[in-house]
């Protein structure tokens, strides 16, 4: 291969991914009135049942509600208030516009039940998440990365 076409390829491995657009939007799920910003967890040890996941809501443009969501990891996904064992659960979780909302811990969140594997560091697994207007947004929860 010649020196110069050699340069280039090498140049074009190293600087893509630092401009890739779906690098830079990884974590970022766009759906019709806002933005749900890095679903995250943490890891679980082996023999756990249930992990909250949290994430953040951005540019919020008119009330919506997530009426449920679902994974292939988990017998089901709960919507709770907060982390604590007096976390009740709750039918829906509703938003309304803001600058950002935040479903972190000690906050409303989802809890997935029923967990079918550890959630393991540095994996992501996949989710559905249904909204009532916006309707349904795959999403991927980032584990251990927040």
């Amino acid at each position: 291969m010649k020196p110069f076409l050699r340069s280039l390829l090498l140049c074009l491995i190293v600087v893509s991914p630092a401009v890739s657009p779906t690098v830079a939007a990884a974590h970022e799920y766009y759906a019709p009135g806002f933005t749900v910003i890095h679903p995250w967890a943490d890891a679980t040890e082996p023999d756990a049942k249930s992990a909250p996941i949290y994430f953040k809501l951005e540019s919020v443009q008119g009330k919506d509600r997530l009426l449920k969501a679902s994974t292939p990891y988990a017998e089901s996904v709960e919507f709770r208030t907060d982390d604590g064992k007096a976390g009740k659960p709750l039918k829906s979780i509703d938003f309304a516009p803001a600058d950002a909302i935040d479903f972190g811990k000690g906050k409303p969140h989802m809890l997935l039940k029923g967990l079918k594997r550890p959630l393991e560091w540095g994996r992501s697994y996949e989710m559905t998440m249904v909204f009532e207007k916006a309707g349904p947004l795959q999403v991927m929860v980032s584990i251990g990365a927040h």
